[in-house]
């Protein structure tokens, strides 16, 4: 019986692998991590998180001192860049995100070192302005931002399956079924764009649908939210700042943006 009969081509290619490597044993990193990057491929096709069992355990102190040694070469090599910066940063965007791990705005855009300014919390979110100050962090990210560092753009990510959002469209609206310290606290900041979501969802819509729709709407609220600081507005009405809005999904690498519109139209007759 052949071998193509008795395992089929896995069994072959296996094979085969194995009788390469038995030569050439210096190719046995470079297949491992072929094989990484091929069943993590196989495994979003299946919608299966085998992330964690490919992943050879790593000690999570080890793993940053690593990161950083690698950091290290970079700097020796990039001298002439982290001499400007530490004189002084001039960062075209502010980008908004969420805090997920799964989504460092820098890796998925390929931010260099001072090209952006980030901020990130739960669901990417942006209060409205207030006098009162209760979102001192991210008003004060902002302000710094627009009157300081004079950003041109900002840009506010949000992404599939992001929980806070999902936390919120789990919430009652009298909240009755309040399950955290703080997290309902800061995510009904994003309270009017379950409305709208559920608004534009048909009846049978599913859930992942609803919850996709509803993340996008949350990044629309936060760009109306920006809209509130006096400073924001009077930036973007004098054309020298742009706000956009993004969605990010992860599960399967798409990216999209968008803008906001906040000329006030020529008036046309009815």
């Amino acid at each position: 019986m052949g071998l193509y009969e008795k395992e089929g081509a896995y069994g072959a290619v296996m094979d085969s692998l194995d009788n390469l490597l038995k030569k050439c044993p210096e190719l046995k990193e470079k297949a491992g991590k072929k094989l990484e990057e091929l069943v993590k491929e196989l495994s979003l096709e299946a919608n299966v998180d085998t992330v964690k069992e490919v992943a050879s355990p790593v000690d999570p102190i080890e793993k940053i001192k690593k990161g950083f040694q690698d950091f290290k070469a970079y700097f020796k090599t990039e001298q002439k860049l982290f001499k400007a910066l530490a004189e002084s940063q001039h960062p075209k965007w502010m980008i908004i995100a969420c805090s997920d791990s799964r989504v460092d705005p820098a890796l998925v855009l390929g931010l260099e070192l001072g090209d952006a300014f980030i901020l990130r919390n739960i669901s990417s979110l942006v209060p409205p302005y207030s006098k009162q100050r209760g979102h001192a962090s991210a008003g004060s990210a902002i302000e710094y931002a627009v009157l300081h560092l004079k950003v041109e753009h900002i840009m506010i990510i949000g992404h599939s399956r992001c929980g806070g959002i999902k936390a919120l469209l789990g919430m009652n609206e009298d909240g009755s079924n309040r399950f955290s310290e703080y997290i309902e606290d800061w995510v009904e900041v994003a309270q009017p764009a379950t409305k709208i979501a559920k608004a534009k969802c048909a009846h049978n819509s599913s859930f992942e649908e609803q919850w996709t729709c509803c993340v996008k709407e949350s990044v629309n609220v936060s760009l109306w939210n920006c809209m509130t600081y006096p400073f924001v507005r009077v930036a973007v009405e004098q054309g020298s700042l742009t706000l956009h809005g993004a969605y990010f999904d992860f599960v399967n690498g798409a990216f999209d943006r968008w803008g906001l519109q906040c000329s006030v139209e020529e008036p046309q007759p009815l």
